[in-house]
């Protein structure tokens, strides 16, 4: 960590001699694997992934053999497809004559428990794989001169290779154009036959078939065999139009090109009778859709039809208006553009001096995953994103809503990826809402809508029986400040008032209903009881994080008046005479951090520990109650408590957890502290310990599960190193004062940025020197007053 001091103008010398790299791949000279008899088992270390939001694709097996690993967003078992009682984990009745006694007990002892309002996980259900499809060229085993490469410009699989003096070509892209993923086979000679076939390899022939008829490779199940019925589901694949084929009893579709082509396109798509549209009282929570066959083959149909370069010009089309909004331009001093990419990341170490080339790297694939895994006919991006190969991944691969699907949307405001979300907004809109509208009655008797930690896709929003980490209802409220963000940066206010305001409204109006007197400190605030710091100490009141998102609430509320024509006057009134007295959560411990708690560190809550979550500096990254509203980033006295907060935590390798999305965090609290050495410390840290050689975050230092969280969370960790873009409270005026490169290191000198979207409308492009000090900068476009100066305080 003291690199920088020591040896930063030898390191600068040799980077400004460098080239800056923008458009970046991954590649390899071998192909993905997947090794059923090692102990590491498990294609998500070696493949690159595809997709177009609702679909995803992992290849991976030699070449002439190879196999996609194929995801659909809504594939789930659970839910009303399992029981016909399902609920959502809702009680059958209401719960909340309890919160009287809880809320007694904590004010009188400190902290107490909630196991009276327990809901239940039953049914729950998860997040899973479809199957295998194989594509398999009838040409020798023998080949010479691989390589594939995922080009992140374009969203293209390339690989190459040479069977005697043949030359092979395939493009792999799924295309959201199309809504059907494309696989083309390209030779220098007349192509030989291929054959092509869907693999039920995880659940047994009662359950899925795979077949073959009327052109079309096809597998069809269900999730389970009624009452009630399962999900269903439904894969097809077809060739281009111009080959042959013939279908075998085991579902195989044989192709044989046109004589003499040099080109065969298949396309395949895959969906469920999952209806989002469903999950409604209305639709008796049902979820349930038409037969997916049916659109499925339509949409493979008429991408076959379609010419293959017609096919790719589209989805670049598509894809680059939304990559090519935003460019990180860092040098690459090493050559690591030259090697593969397994090399680059296995040799990255946080001991070294880091590598630009490769953080460069994990940003774009950030940006990717994201466009891949969400827009905005899909479900949102999940724990794995789009990207699963088990019948039950992980934590249900579903959405853990106290950083998780917080962080995988980090990047998207500041990086021009607003299309992204609407997965996101309608998914809050569609499955938290209705449910969360009971939820908020039967356990809580408020108004409004509360959703807990864990979300499946069919409106589960309450408590779990005996799982603390499961038991947290601010989750909704943090994820309000995603839905202001996207309005201040995008500035739609017709979708502010058609959706992001009800959201924020519901949240606020659930909360007015909550807050309580404290009557332990008697200090005339208001504050939540009862409350918990996510999956992290005592069940008490006033916890920091509670305080700081409903802070953030209410202000979120007030500010959209401007735009918003609420008639509730009540409603206004309420929301502000209730911001005035909130406990804002900013307070410091005897040591000299933020306390988490409010009780007095006499209970000894808040003693120093290294626990992997930092719920209680929401407000200050990725949230602004502490670092804006109450005036943190400029104020020497919190910010020593946050970075001795910081410094208490830990670096994120603790016994709890040796997670990568705690190390991304910890990075971008540190960036807003404009500590450079310790934000890009944390980057490196992660990078080393976390992500595999094919840039996939693992959850525990290199050891499976994978967990994409990380990977989106490194963007925006590398965003808050760029850039200190904070909102005003409701009611300033005057321009809004931005921080452009408050921990960009040495290593990165030479850099630039290009399309940095800031709130307000504008966006920015910006570079620096070889010391990492931003010296030049341009507005973009029109937007709210702005003001940009560089760390040292000079205006750009």
């Amino acid at each position: 960590m003291e690199y920088f001091n020591s040896k930063k103008t030898a390191a600068v010398a040799l980077l400004q001699a460098t080239t800056l790299v923008s458009a970046r791949s991954l590649w390899s000279t071998l192909p993905a694997t997947y090794a059923p008899q090692s102990s590491d088992d498990t294609i998500l270390k070696t493949t690159y992934p595809l997709g177009n939001g609702k679909l995803g694709a992992m290849p991976f097996g030699p070449p002439g053999a190879e196999k996609l690993s194929l995801n659909v967003d809504s594939l789930w078992n659970g839910g009303p497809f399992e029981s016909s009682d399902y609920t959502g984990g809702n009680p059958s009745s209401s719960k909340a004559d309890a919160l009287p006694g809880i809320r007694s007990f904590i004010f009188e002892n400190g902290s107490g428990n909630v196991t009276a309002l327990y809901g239940s996980g039953g049914h729950y259900g998860s997040y899973r794989a479809m199957g295998n499809i194989s594509i398999a060229i009838d040409h020798d085993k023998s080949y010479s001169g691989y390589k594939r490469t995922l080009d992140l410009s374009r969203g293209v699989y390339e690989t190459t290779y040479t069977v005697g003096n043949v030359k092979f070509t395939t493009n792999l892209f799924c295309s959201y154009p199309a809504q059907a993923c494309v696989f083309n086979i390209a030779s220098t000679t007349a192509l030989p036959k291929a054959a092509v076939k869907f693999e039920n390899l995880l659940v047994d022939t009662s359950l899925a078939k795979a077949s073959c008829s009327n052109g079309f490779a096809q597998l069809s199940g269900t999730t389970q065999l009624g009452p009630p019925d399962g999900m269903k589901y439904e894969a097809r694949a077809k060739a281009s139009d111009g080959s042959t084929t013939a279908c075998s009893n085991d579902g195989t579709l044989t192709i044989t090109p046109a004589k003499g082509s040099k080109s065969l396109t298949i396309v395949f798509g895959a969906n469920t009778n999952y209806d989002q549209k469903k999950g409604n009282a209305q639709n008796n929570y049902s979820f349930k859709g038409v037969d997916p066959g049916p659109g499925v083959e339509a949409s493979v149909s008429k991408a076959a039809q379609t010419g293959f370069k017609d096919l790719l010009a589209k989805h670049v089309s598509d894809y680059t208006g939304l990559f090519s909004t935003f460019s990180l331009n860092l040098p690459d001093p090493y050559g690591s553009a030259k090697k593969d990419t397994a090399s680059v990341i296995s040799q990255y170490s946080v001991d070294g001096k880091g590598d630009p080339f490769v953080e460069g790297l994990l940003f774009d694939y950030s940006r990717y995953m994201l466009i891949t895994s969400s827009r905005d006919n899909s479900l949102p991006a999940n724990l794995q994103g789009r990207w699963a190969e088990q019948l039950s991944p992980a934590w249900s691969a579903d959405y853990h809503a106290n950083i998780n699907i917080q962080m995988n949307y980090w990047a998207a405001d500041q990086t021009g990826l607003t299309k992204t979300q609407p997965a996101l907004w309608n998914y809050m809109q569609d499955t938290w809402v209705p449910r969360g509208v009971e939820t908020a009655k039967l356990l809580y008797n408020a108004s409004g809508w509360v959703t807990h930690s864990e979300m499946n896709i069919f409106g589960h929003t309450a408590m779990k029986d005996d799982a603390t980490w499961a038991n947290y209802p601010a989750s909704a409220a943090w994820m309000m400040q995603h839905v202001w963000d996207n309005f201040e940066y995008a500035r739609d206010v017709s979708w502010l008032k058609s959706q992001g305001y009800p959201l924020i409204k519901g949240v606020a109006q659930f909360w007015l209903s909550q807050l309580q007197d404290d009557a332990f400190s008697k200090d005339g605030t208001l504050v939540v009881n009862p409350c918990n710091s996510p999956e992290h100490g005592p069940t008490t009141f006033g916890c920091a994080h509670f305080q700081q998102v409903i802070h953030q609430v209410f202000e979120a509320v007030l500010a959209s008046g401007e735009f918003v024509s609420e008639q509730d006057t009540a409603f206004k009134n309420d929301v502000t005479s209730k911001l005035a007295s909130l406990d804002k959560g900013l307070h410091f411990t005897t040591w000299g951090g933020i306390k988490e708690w409010k009780v007095p560190d006499s209970y000894g809550f808040d003693a120093k520990n290294t626990h992997r979550h930092l719920s209680h500096l929401v407000g200050w990254h990725p949230g602004y109650s502490i670092s804006s509203f109450q005036g943190g980033y400029t104020n020497s006295t919190i910010q020593k408590a946050v970075a001795e907060t910081l410094k208490s935590r830990g670096p994120g390798n603790a016994d709890d957890a040796n997670s990568g999305w705690e190390k991304v965090w910890r990075a971008a609290c540190w960036a807003r502290l404009n500590n450079t050495e310790e934000a890009y410390y944390e980057l490196r840290y992660a990078i080393d310990m976390n992500f595999a050689n094919n840039g996939f975050s693992m959850y525990s230092a290199l050891s499976a599960p994978f967990q994409i969280d990380a990977n989106f969370g490194l963007a925006g960790a590398m965003l808050s190193m760029l850039v200190v873009d904070l909102p005003q409270k409701h009611g300033e005026t005057g321009p809004r004062k931005v921080i452009l490169g408050p921990a960009i290191p040495a290593t990165w000198g030479g850099g630039s940025v290009k399309g940095l979207r800031l709130r307000g409308g504008y966006s920015v492009d910006f570079e620096w020197d070889g010391n990492g000090k931003v010296n030049k900068a341009k507005l973009v476009g029109s937007g709210k007053p702005v003001k940009l100066y560089n760390v040292d305080g000079k205006v750009l």
